[in-house]
């Protein structure tokens, strides 16, 4: 009979750099102590007190990144001005490898709205095993409804994929011979990895 068990998370953002973060529920959020809130006409600021770099990008409507940087230190408090930007839908996104979010902004008659209904939250997944062969991946999550899995084998060969709607996922590997698997989760924006050994 088939044994799971999860070698030491290691956990990376497709997209981001290492650090680390706390996630917890908070007033409705997954993702704790963060902010985006309108500091002038048409300047946002970001807060956080993750001591971990963050990755931070303002990104357009159509996928287009017009910024991307990174915020670093004890506490980050940065301002962002978008008194260049045409009136239209913006996205600013921060994250680590411990979490990621997505804000929608709105620039109207040169006036900018933080729009609190498109806010998007995930905290990397949790994958523990359970009855011999099936795994259990558990994805905290605000606003996003489903979530992309991508398994690959050691010798990085996709063995599965499929997606899963709610904070939780289950998947039989039973299938599969022993080994060392790999498991990419998240939403399209943002994918996180964790290895997973099989043995008999």
């Amino acid at each position: 009979m088939k044994q799971i068990r999860l070698s030491i998370a290691v956990l990376v953002s497709v997209l981001s750099v290492a650090g680390a973060g706390v996630a917890k529920a908070d007033t409705g959020s997954v993702v704790d102590g963060v902010k985006i809130t309108k500091a002038d006409q048409k300047k946002v600021r970001v807060y956080t007190q993750a001591g971990a770099p963050i990755d931070v990008a303002i990104i357009d409507a159509s996928g287009n990144v017009l910024y991307k940087g990174a915020m670093t230190g004890k506490k980050h408090s940065t301002s962002f001005d978008l008194k260049g930007l045409p009136d239209g839908q913006y996205y600013l996104t921060a994250g680590n490898n411990a979490w990621w979010m997505s804000q929608g902004l709105s620039i109207s008659n040169n006036a900018l709205t933080v729009e609190d209904s498109k806010l998007q939250q995930v905290v990397h997944p949790t994958v523990t095993a359970y009855n011999n062969s099936k795994v259990e991946v558990v994805m905290p999550a605000k606003n996003v409804d489903d979530a992309n899995v991508a398994i690959y084998d050691a010798q990085n060969t996709l063995v599965h994929t499929g997606s899963f709607s709610g904070p939780v996922g289950r998947f039989d590997l039973s299938a599969l011979p022993d080994g060392s698997y790999t498991f990419v989760v998240g939403p399209e924006q943002k994918q996180f990895v964790t290895r997973v050994n099989i043995s008999h």
